[in-house]
């Protein structure tokens, strides 16, 4: 059994291993798909090799003698065409994939073994198996893989090795043919007596067919494992897929491949700047309130995915869901020229959405969500924590503080965004003073922010009377708590 396993590990990979049910079912059904094409392939190219060989027989053999080979090509040919008839994906049996491979070979082997009743000079009978006649029993062995069935390949070659035995002892059974071993003292013999003995057109030497038999073999042998390989290396690659897509659940599309090319459990630590935002719905635990759990858990998802499409689309990184909300950052894992145009792009975005799935709550008489977002720009570092069993990749530092303080703010403020002045500084670089990003926007004189020591300049986008939120009370009590310690009355500049 071990070594078994080694042989199995040799040919498919160490890390090959098995595909949960519902992936080997649809890994089964796609190889039956793929097999059946590879399979139209292979008939394909057989009708353009049996139509060369038909050529190459008219004009090598004069007339009458070619037409000897034109019923073995014919029968070839239809062969394939049942193949095509009776081999389709869901009536394909088990005895097909012998009766097929053992009527072509026995067609090939026929047609090189036995005797041209159209020749009136015969050769000598082991003349026959001589020249390169066995290469038309490997040709038929090669389009076999490309049916990328490793059984296929098996089966046709123990037909091409039963096939070829047996025209080796039809023909050593032959009138006058002397069956000879390989003797060792050949090589002894003087040149003369030994160009003799080789070139007998009536001998035949046990040790030359074997050596042809062992070659046919290793041939076939070596054709199966690459496909066995081939099929193996697919299903590692379905699995890798696989684990990279449910990655992606949790990242967003580059940061899963940057994840995925990371070897190192916690990798390197990255210090740069990017847009960090922040975005949450407003008294979201009060509308919960009248709401079944199954509602909530579908209002949430329906909310994430209109959230995360507006980051994804803009090309940024979805950090995390906060259980309402979502913080994303762009320009990570690697800062890009419009980082701050992207996050602004994506918060316009983010609205929309929201506003799209008020119309639809509006037709249903179920009350508006009020969607709140923060975004600033600066230093921020990058990096796994956690340990070697479980990482997190993790955004941290001042910036993300403040990103997340602005959007609480936004409370207070009755904004419905809010923008800190090193974001807006960025976004004016990048669009090259262009005011119109902002035209909507208002700015605010320098406010104080928990956690920093000076005041901040800070843009923000009013929210219209009628979607005013309520006031502290329809807040969160960590939210309330932070608007109402952290805010005096705003002033305008």
């Amino acid at each position: 059994m071990a070594l078994w396993q080694k042989m199995h590990d040799m040919i498919c990979g160490e890390d090959c291993r098995s595909l949960p049910d519902n992936e080997r079912a649809r890994l089964t059904a796609a190889y039956a798909s793929e097999e059946y094409e590879g399979l139209r392939l292979a008939i394909g190219l057989r009708f353009v090799v049996l139509a060369i060989v038909a050529l190459m027989v008219s004009l090598e053999m004069r007339w009458p003698m070619s037409l000897n080979f034109y019923p073995y090509i014919i029968a070839l040919g239809l062969s394939g065409y049942l193949q095509l008839l009776l081999r389709r994906p869901g009536t394909d049996r088990p005895w097909m994939h012998w009766v097929f491979p053992l009527f072509d070979m026995a067609m090939v082997g026929a047609a090189i073994a036995m005797p041209n009743p159209f020749d009136v000079t015969p050769l000598p009978p082991p003349m026959r198996l001589g020249f390169d006649t066995i290469l038309y029993l490997t040709l038929f062995l090669s389009l076999s893989v490309l049916g990328q069935s490793a059984r296929m390949v098996f089966i046709s070659t123990i037909a091409a090795i039963a096939v070829w035995m047996a025209a080796t002892f039809y023909v050593a059974l032959q009138p006058g043919v002397d069956i000879a071993p390989l003797n060792a003292s050949v090589a002894q013999m003087p040149l003369l007596e030994r160009l003799s003995w080789l070139t007998d057109p009536w001998r035949m030497s046990y040790g030359e067919m074997a050596r042809r038999l062992v070659l046919l073999g290793m041939i076939g042998g070596v054709l199966t494992i690459a496909v066995i390989r081939g099929r193996h290396l697919v299903a590692r690659q379905i699995e890798t897929e696989r684990a990279r897509r449910n990655l992606a659940r949790h990242f967003s599309p580059h940061m899963a491949e940057e994840l995925a090319r990371m070897d190192d459990p916690l990798g390197a630590v990255k210090q740069q700047e990017a847009a960090v935002l922040f975005a949450d719905l407003v008294g979201f635990t009060r509308l919960t309130d009248e709401m079944t759990p199954q509602q909530t858990i579908a209002l949430l998802r329906e909310v994430h995915r209109r959230l995360a499409q507006a980051v994804f689309e803009q090309q940024g990184t979805l950090d995390k869901y906060l259980g309402d909300g979502i913080m994303a950052s762009f320009g990570t894992p690697s800062p890009g020229p419009r980082d701050a145009s992207a996050a602004l792009l994506a918060a316009r975005a983010m609205q929309a959405g929201i506003e799209q799935l008020n119309a639809q709550r509006a037709l249903m008489r179920m009350p508006p969500l009020q969607l709140a977002i923060g975004i600033h720009y600066g230093p921020v570092t990058l990096g796994n924590i956690g340990d070697e069993n479980r990482v997190e990749y993790a955004l941290v530092g001042e910036t993300v503080n403040v990103a997340h303080r602005l959007e609480q703010m936004t409370r207070n403020l009755n904004a419905s965004i809010c923008l800190s002045q090193a974001f807006v500084d960025r976004l004016m670089q990048e669009v090259r003073n262009d005011p119109g990003p902002l035209g909507d926007m208002t700015e605010l004189r320098p406010q104080p922010i928990r956690g920093l020591r000076e005041m901040m300049p800070i843009w923000i986008q009013p929210r219209h009377r009628g979607d005013a939120p309520s006031e502290a009370h329809n807040l969160g009590s960590s939210e309330a708590h932070d608007a109402a310690g952290a805010l005096p009355s705003p002033t305008i500049h």
